[in-house]
């Protein structure tokens, strides 16, 4: 008989509703990265799990380092020499 008393109790448990805070959804938003909605909560393992350059197999971490280093010297010239420099990268894919 007590063990009837104890699963009654735990009935009563899940009986019990959540306050209407915990009930309200985390507002959708659009990731950054690849435009698809997803829900705020959410948002962050999507962008560290999908769009990491560590999880892509065809980029390795020299790369990845690279590409960063590249970026950020990009920024910092001129309009006139990252013109220059599309056009030399333009040559250079044309070639090969």
């Amino acid at each position: 008989m007590a063990k009837t008393g104890s699963l009654s109790m735990a009935r009563t448990d899940v009986d019990e509703k959540p306050p209407t805070e915990a009930r309200l959804a985390s507002p959708m938003v659009k990731c950054d990265v690849c435009g698809r909605q997803y829900n705020q909560r959410y948002l962050t393992s999507h962008k560290r799990l999908s769009h990491n350059a560590k999880n892509d197999p065809s980029i390795s971490v020299d790369d990845a380092r690279a590409v960063e280093t590249i970026l950020a010297l990009y920024k910092k010239i001129s309009a006139k020499a990252r013109n220059d420099l599309l056009n030399r990268l333009s040559a250079g894919e044309d070639e090969a």
